[in-house]
């Protein structure tokens, strides 16, 4: 007998169904897909995994995407050093691009664009380093409470119909609204306290080997390389417990014309580090509204938010206040220079005067990269205040029961403007004699509009159609301002006006990058008696950044097949659902606003040879055809099937992958100093393929489900194999070895070369004989090899496991979520840095060891090394930034209990008050399993060249606190 059923899925939208109650065991999904668009989910022909906001805010993290690690299979999410309120970096099925491979970000249907800058090389240098923190991403000041769900579209077939933004995936982030005929109000807040672990392993019995004297003024020596002795430990004791309050007040209402959904947010964080905070403050209201009996839609949402932090941790060595407190030669005193002791006043000058040990009498300092941590926190001080505005409206109108159109567009506004101010008496490396002021803005606007028509004509009782056809326009414009003046008229006195604008020492560069995309697309949705289902879209774009190519605009396309295999055949009753789908996808993506004429690089700057007279453009050189700004493109295969069994107990989703990414875009090739009768020294081109194949899968099984004890298991599992399979064009001379540097940090760098993989480190490694043994001097010391571009490894995990559990006992909710990265090596800096200034407990115990036993080494002439070799001769050559990367190469497996939450539910259902349930949270709690002496998984900066590589880092931090949610 057929029943009708009520269906109100992800808060998308209510329907209504009829099933046969004898077949039907569970009520089919609707989810969001490209454009905004409903569908059902059995009828997709893609993979996509969806994530309840109740999920977001079980255990609340200020970046909402922090709250998704391990919970969907193949996307990697890395923190940044920014702390609270940083950019997270995303990847779905690994990286695909040398300029960036995360996902497009759309709120209700829109695109945004969540960088705040402009694409780069990501991630700090230990040599050289402006001063510049994380500065946080548009996602990051979003509060996770607004959002409803979100959806992750893998895969290029998914995000085909959002073009060139889509070629690395899409995430889809559905908001929420009032509902109607119901009102409420919704108060959540936690706090939660936050601690300083795995902190280096440093050594505090070794003294400095040339004493400090505050008597004298003699400084000593900038190590721990002396005699054997007593020192306090400094290093734990300098760290805070850091506090987060996240606040969120919701108010809702509605009937069946419009409802509303009104909300208000803050997050207030003291860090670790001191002197370090974070506020934020949210506001966002969105209305939905019907006219015209119900024909026209009005959807508007406003979305408005600020963010100010000061002194986040700025990863390198001249403005870190850790490398300066790991880095204190031991036996000198911290306590004279700490808390208000970092400064004294100069009754030469009349300014506070840093006091540190390594200033001299005559004033100068013993190191260029030496600093009081307290004297950077307080008189190198760096703010960060972001202003975001988001506005979006969306008309649909009803043509006739089978036709609407829409109209949609959003506007973004995003002002970035980051400072850090330079006392006078600061290093001199990184100060004038009054001080010096260095000040980032990016200004980014946005602006996005479609038009769509959208139709599901009946054709037959059997064959259903839908069918998509519209066009957009996106504009992006950025304003960045860059200053560097260390010339200022007045001793610490940081405006504009006290900047002397002429001679050295002053930096000022403005861009005003600009990038228009305008777009056409189709798209076709078949399906057969509910068994069989083919899509189809097409979609062609123009773009500015192709102004200077010959052709502006490419098309792309894809299809996808799947069979409901359940409906197809009787099969065994405890199959309840089963499907399998195929698709095929090409996608291209555009440059960056930065890349619209790549500008080759004559020696000497000037042509010669044939083609001396021609202006110095790409353009004019016809036989550098391949050399012409061209879109990436991606050709992407996926296949899977789902699988629901026992009463819809367990479910299972696997997809196999392969995506194939050409023309990526590369800058600064050297030829080799000459190619085709010019002089052409160096130019951008678009070249190369990157390879990922691969799989991913979640299970979700009930265990128990009874309404007094319930147990879920969610498992995700996945594996990427990247490999690059192009760099250059056959023929094209690099003179490099076929490996472009992108990213350079001291003797190691990632790099692409053919046959390897995206983000590989190459560096320094032992000098090592025919038969593999390590080549020691007579004195026992390890050589360098010749060869500084050895392949030392990838920090790309080769498997990731997601292992969450869910307990309900009664009105008690248990959670923990295990989260695992198997494979890959990363390269710690850090570690190396402290070895050579012996104050790593590495560099003790080989001293109380009697030196360093190196494994399988001989001298050069070949006879076998079993010495022992003196610790600091040792740790001279193979530690610090420019030593023998190999010996700091770890395995960058981790296994950590991510998160965990105990709640318990209080149902009062009174006239005012419904609802409350007080939980203890957890995140990031501890490892499982970490060989590494930092966290593998934090990065320095978004882009591909920041991964993979510890720079004097954030230190890991755990969090456990309380929060509360009451309904009204």
């Amino acid at each position: 007998m057929p029943v009708l059923l009520a269906i109100s899925l992800s808060a998308y939208a209510q329907e209504t169904k009829t099933a046969d109650t004898a077949k039907t065991t569970k009520i089919e999904e609707v989810v969001v897909t490209s454009l905004g668009i409903k569908r059902q989910a059995r009828s997709l022909t893609y993979s996509s995994q969806q994530i309840g906001g109740d999920e977001l805010t079980e255990v609340k993290t200020p970046n909402l995407l922090n709250s998704i690690n391990g919970k969907v299979s193949n996307v990697q999410i890395n923190k940044t050093n920014g702390g609270v309120g940083g950019s997270v970096r995303i990847t779905m099925r690994g990286d695909k691009s040398t300029r960036n491979s995360q996902p497009l970000y759309v709120i209700d249907g829109v695109p945004i664009v969540n960088n705040t800058g402009i694409t780069g090389t990501g991630g700090p240098n230990v040599d050289y380093f402006s001063g510049m923190p994380d500065t946080g991403d548009v996602l990051s000041t979003i509060n996770p409470e607004d959002i409803e769900s979100i959806n992750f579209l893998k895969g290029a077939s998914a995000a085909a119909l959002y073009g060139s933004q889509g070629s690395n995936g899409a995430v889809l982030i559905v908001t929420k609204k009032g509902v109607a005929g119901r009102s409420s109000i919704s108060f959540s807040s936690s706090i939660t306290f936050d601690d300083v672990y795995n902190l280096p392993k440093l050594q505090n019995s070794y003294l400095q080997s040339t004493p400090y004297n505050a008597a004298t003024g003699a400084t000593g020596t900038y190590d721990s390389w002396g005699a054997k002795g007593a020192s306090k430990d400094y290093v734990k004791n300098f760290f805070d417990t850091g506090i987060t309050r996240i606040n969120s007040l919701s108010f809702q209402a509605g009937n069946e014309k419009t409802t509303n959904f009104f909300s208000l947010g803050s997050t207030n964080n003291t860090g670790v580090i001191p002197t370090s905070t974070f506020d934020q403050y949210n506001i966002n209201y969105r209305n939905s509204s019907k006219f015209l009996n119900d024909k026209l839609t009005l959807d508007a949402n406003v979305m408005a938010s600020l963010q100010n932090s000061k002194n986040r941790l700025t990863p390198g060595s001249y403005f870190s206040p850790i490398s300066n407190l790991y880095w204190l030669p031991r036996g000198i005193d911290f306590d004279q220079f700490s808390g208000d002791n970092y400064t004294y006043f100069n009754n030469t000058r009349f300014l506070p005067a840093q006091n540190w040990w390594a200033i001299r009498p005559d004033g100068g300092f013993e190191d260029s990269e030496t600093q009081n941590p307290y004297w950077i926190l307080n008189k190198n001080p760096v703010t960060t205040k972001n202003k975001n505005f988001y506005g979006s409206a969306s008309l649909s109108y009803a043509l006739n029961s089978w036709l609407t159109a829409k109209l949609r567009g959003n506007y973004n506004y995003y002002n970035s403007d980051t400072q850090r101010n330079i006392y006078a008496f600061s290093n001199n490396t990184v100060s004038g004699i009054n001080g010096k002021l260095s000040k980032n803005t990016i200004e980014k606007t946005t602006t996005y509009s479609d038009f769509i028509l959208a139709g599901s004509p009946k054709i037959s009782d059997n064959l259903s159609f839908d069918f998509t056809v519209g066009t957009s326009i996106s504009d992006l414009k950025y304003t960045i301002t860059n200053i560097e003046n260390n010339r200022l008229f007045t001793a610490n006195l940081f405006t504009l006006n006290n900047l002397a604008w002429n001679g050295e020492g002053n930096g000022y560069k403005i861009d005003t990058p600009h990038r228009q995309d305008q777009s056409v697309f189709a798209s076709a949705n078949f399906g057969y008696k509910r068994l069989l289902y083919l899509d189809l879209t097409y979609r062609v774009d123009w773009s500015s950044t192709l102004s200077k190519a010959p052709k502006n605009n490419f098309d792309y396309y894809s299809a996808g097949l799947n069979s409901i295999l359940s409906d197809v055949f009787k099969l065994p009753e405890a199959i309840n659902f089963w499907k399998v789908r195929a698709s095929y996808a090409t996608v291209g993506n555009a440059l960056d606003p930065t890349s619209t004429n790549p500008q080759p690089i004559f020696n000497g700057g000037v042509i010669t040879g044939s083609y001396s007279s021609a202006p110095v453009d790409i353009v004019n050189f016809p036989q550098f055809a391949y050399l012409f700004p061209q879109p990436e493109m991606n050709k992407t295969f996926e296949a899977g099937t789902e699988f629901r069994l026992f009463n819809n107990r367990l479910s299972f989703d696997f997809t196999y992958y392969n995506s194939n990414v050409s023309n990526q875009y590369l800058k600064n090739v050297s030829t080799g100093g000459s190619i085709y009768g010019t002089n052409l020294a160096g130019i951008d081109i678009s070249a190369g393929k990157i390879q990922n194949t691969g799989f991913e899968s979640s299970l979700s099984y009930k265990v128990f489900d009874s309404k007094k004890f319930g147990w879920t298991v969610a498992v995700n599992a996945s594996a990427n194999k990247n490999k690059i399979k192009e760099v250059f064009p056959i023929g094209f001379y690099t003179g490099s070895g076929d490996v472009k540097p992108f990213f350079l940090t001291g003797g190691g760098y990632n790099g692409i070369k053919v046959g390897g993989s995206f983000g590989d480190i190459y560096g320094t490694a032992f000098l090592r004989d025919a038969q593999g043994r390590i080549v020691v001097t007579a004195d026992g010391v390890p050589q360098l090899a010749e060869d500084r571009q050895t392949f030392l490894g990838n920090p790309n995990p080769k498997f990731m496991l997601g292992f969450n559990n869910t307990f309900n006992i009664g009105k008690v909710n248990i959670n923990f979520l295990i989260d695992g990265k198997f494979g890959g090596k990363v390269l710690g800096i850090t570690q190396a840095l402290n070895d050579k200034k012996g104050v790593s407990q590495v560099s003790a115990d080989a001293r109380d060891n009697g030196g360093v036993s190196i494994a399988n080494a001989a001298y050069a002439n070949g006879t076998a090394y079993t010495g022992k070799t003196d610790a600091r001769a040792y740790y001279d050559v193979v530690g610090g930034s420019g030593g023998i990367n190999e010996a700091y190469m770890y395995n960058a497996t981790n296994v950590r209990l991510r998160q965990a939450s105990i709640s318990y539910q209080f149902s009062i259902n009174g006239k005012y008050f419904k609802d409350a349930t007080l939980s203890l949270i957890g995140t990031n709690l501890f490892f499982l399993y970490n060989k590494a002496p930092f966290d593998p998984e934090q990065v320095s900066g978004v882009n591909p060249g920041g991964v993979g590589v510890d720079i004097l880092g954030m230190p890991v931090t755990r969090s456990i606190g309380f929060s509360v949610k009451a309904n009204f």
